[in-house]
């Protein structure tokens, strides 16, 4: 009996691979490519996709079990894919989400809940911690197709592990939603729409219009208000994190572009470079902008997304197969040779629309993916990321450290195995 479902999986993935229009390795019966992933580290996985686009191309197919997932590194296949109105659903790695973020916004910052967790300054809080475990676990289900099976993973010791993390970050979050509530009932605020005493509308934090809003007449029940709280707390610390970090590192490596910045700064706010920057100000830091996104070209925050294709599709003479998971390598992409002269040059200017060193394709940049599946927060995001860089140069010379390059992982979002190190040396604001 074994051997007739070893030889019936063989002759399922062998039609398959053949009447595919994609190139990439021969599966093997049962397992397809799972193999290779079953002891690769979080750091290797990157090398790896990398080591298949150069054999393949920018367009390769591998099976994990009978899943076939297309890996795809060039807007000539990215742009119509990402753009597509109705190719618009997660791909299947996304459903290790579901435990922790449900059908929110993500799957279906802190500030802007109106509550802080305090996780810049409390670096070993529960809540910080919860969410590395669950990003980690995650991760290795996304990359290990075996722990990806629910029967297996369930058997694991990082199912108990999940579960704990889970516990603490779905109680706060409905800590944060019962506080806000009953906040919002002792001011006797019902509504959105509300105006305060001198006829001006009331502005809201985005927690409260969840809690505020009505759909056919009903107010949102408090899971979905989790759901989407959950997802904005993740998606709104962590990515702007690595984004920061990154932009820094890149930084450290160029003190003339840090000097560009100051001297932006002070044509911008004047010789006072402690006052706030407004939004018109922060609209003006034209070279910073450049500069955030060359870093976010070479060390995107999601250097991978997934969409499921949910009929048989063809998409630039690509046939997709209904069941088919599409990743798109923005890292890959980002860094392609055909796409970006000395992709590993860090030269803010590429992103300038004005010069000819501009990219050759708008679907080159994907830092927050494009199309009808964006990132809803970019322009929040790059407002932060404006501000906390700024604030940085302003303050501080940053200086490169003498270790060794970061170790890239991909773990939801792109960090480094041995830490992003810079050393910062106080500025002489006197000069």
């Amino acid at each position: 009996m074994l051997l007739v479902i070893i030889l019936t999986s063989w002759f399922i993935l062998v039609r398959d691979w053949q009447e595919c229009n994609i190139p990439g390795p021969l599966p093997l019966p049962l397992l397809g490519f799972a193999h290779n992933l079953i002891m690769i580290k979080p750091s290797g996985f990157l090398p790896l996709l990398h080591r298949f686009k150069m054999e393949y191309g920018d367009a390769f197919r591998v099976h994990l079990f009978h899943n076939p997932y297309v890996i795809l590194s060039h807007p000539k296949y990215v742009e119509p894919l990402v753009s597509h109105s109705e190719l618009i659903t997660k791909g299947r790695s996304y459903s290790f989400l579901r435990p922790w973020l449900g059908d929110g916004l993500l799957t279906s910052t802190e500030s802007i809940m109106g509550v802080s967790i305090e996780a810049q300054t409390n670096s070993e809080s529960e809540y910080v911690k919860a969410i590395e475990t669950v990003a980690k676990i995650v991760s290795l289900r996304m990359r290990n197709p075996f722990a990806g099976e629910e029967t297996i993973f369930r058997l694991l010791r990082h199912k108990k592990a999940q579960d704990e993390a889970l516990g603490v970050l779905h109680s706060q979050t409905q800590k944060v939603i019962k506080m806000r509530r009953e906040e919002l009932k002792n001011v006797n605020k019902s509504g959105v729409n509300e105006q305060s005493d001198n006829g001006i509308k009331n502005k809201h934090d985005f927690l409260d219009l969840l809690l505020l809003s009505t759909i056919d007449g009903k107010k949102i029940d408090d899971q979905h208000v989790r759901e989407e709280v959950d997802t904005f707390m993740f998606e709104g610390h962590d990515t702007t994190t690595s984004g920061i970090s990154f932009t820094l590192y890149c930084l450290a490596k160029h003190p003339e572009m840090q000097e560009k910045i100051l001297e932006e700064q002070r044509r911008i706010l004047g010789q006072n470079l402690d006052r706030d920057p407004s939004y018109v100000d922060l609209k003006e830091m034209k070279y910073l902008e450049l500069v955030i996104k060359e870093s976010l070209r070479m060390y995107p925050s999601v250097p991978l997304i997934e969409r499921l294709m949910v009929k048989d599709t063809e998409i630039a003479g690509l046939k997709l197969r209904k069941g088919t998971s599409v990743l798109v390598n923005i890292m890959e992409m980002h860094r392609h040779p055909e796409l970006y002269d000395n992709p590993f040059e860090f030269r803010p200017e590429r992103h300038d629309t004005a010069s000819a060193n501009s990219a050759k394709n708008a679907f080159s940049w994907l830092a927050f993916s494009a199309g009808p599946r964006n990132c809803i927060g970019q322009k929040f995001a790059m407002m932060e990321l404006k501000i906390t860089v700024a604030s940085v140069i302003k303050n501080f010379t940053v200086l490169p450290v003498d270790v060794e390059e970061p170790g890239l992982c991909a773990e939801l979002i792109l960090r480094s195995e041995v830490g992003v190190n810079i050393k910062l040396k106080p500025r002489n604001k006197t000069c």
